[in-house]
């Protein structure tokens, strides 16, 4: 066994560049046992190879070479669990915001999917749905859907909304009297949120859990005949909520987007 290896053969030994090893000296992170006066000549000693090994582990969990430096120079365990501990939340929370993202994915990848699910029109069925969210802004009477639109966009780009995590469907809280009547009058437009809000807010209102009565049509641009859901109610007291949710089927293409609607049955 050599005392001292050249620069060279500690890269091709320990699978690093030159040039990293270079940079590991130049930072006074890992100095050379000896450098040649004459040549500049780096060189290294066996005992100095766990260093660089090492260093290149410590470097996979996410540690920079300053942290690296630090607790390398303080040789304090203490300071290397501390490090350790920072890395595991980090990754932690980066495991966490993907499984989110993913959970998001499969989520908007059921929405282009659910209208297919079954009948169009004159076929209902009852869901049980749990407690949800929807940040909405209230629609007043014969104004264009535009400014409704815009008015739900402020609020959820607002500093009260903008942190929240929505889900990509338009969905309106109707009027009871007038879907009966086989009207469209929405009361108000919004959008799902993922997650209870942490604080009461006037722009999100809570959906109560509950079994609802549900059927699927496309309430924007054809009627449809209420005489199957008025016979549902026939006797029972009024629904006090009425969603529809948006489906689309087209990128492009709104007015003929299948809507769910969602009507509360009434507890006896």
């Amino acid at each position: 066994m050599k005392d001292l290896y050249s620069i060279g053969e500690v890269a091709e030994i320990m699978g690093v560049s030159v040039q990293t090893l270079r940079h590991y000296d130049n930072i006074n992170l890992l100095a050379p046992k000896y450098i040649n006066p004459s040549t500049g000549y780096r060189y290294y000693s066996v005992n100095q190879f766990h260093f660089i090994d090492r260093i290149k582990y410590l470097q996979k969990f996410g540690l920079s070479l300053e942290e690296i430096k630090e607790i390398l120079a303080e040789d304090n365990i203490d300071i290397l669990v501390k490090y350790l501990d920072k890395c595991k939340n980090s990754l932690e929370e980066e495991i966490s915001k993907l499984k989110d993202t993913i959970d998001s994915i499969k989520w908007y990848k059921d929405y282009f999917t659910y209208v297919g699910e079954g009948s169009i029109d004159d076929h209902s069925y009852i869901l049980h749905l749990e407690e949800r969210h929807i940040v909405a802004t209230k629609i007043i009477e014969n104004e264009p859907k535009e400014d409704f639109h815009i008015r739900l966009n402020e609020i959820r780009n607002s500093n009260e909304c903008k942190h929240l995590k929505y889900m990509r469907q338009f969905s309106y809280i109707l009027d009871y009297d007038a879907l009966m009547n086989g009207e469209l009058k929405p009361l108000y437009l919004g959008m799902f949120i993922k997650d209870a809000p942490e604080e009461h807010s006037k722009n999100i209102l809570e959906i109560p859990a509950g079994d609802y009565l549900c059927f699927k049509a496309r309430i924007l641009s054809e009627g449809w005949n209420p005489y199957l859901t008025k016979l549902f109610f026939q006797g029972k007291k009024k629904p006090a909520i009425v969603l529809a949710n948006e489906y689309e089927n087209s990128l492009h293409e709104y007015s003929r987007a299948v809507y769910e609607v969602q009507i509360l049955i009434p507890q006896e």
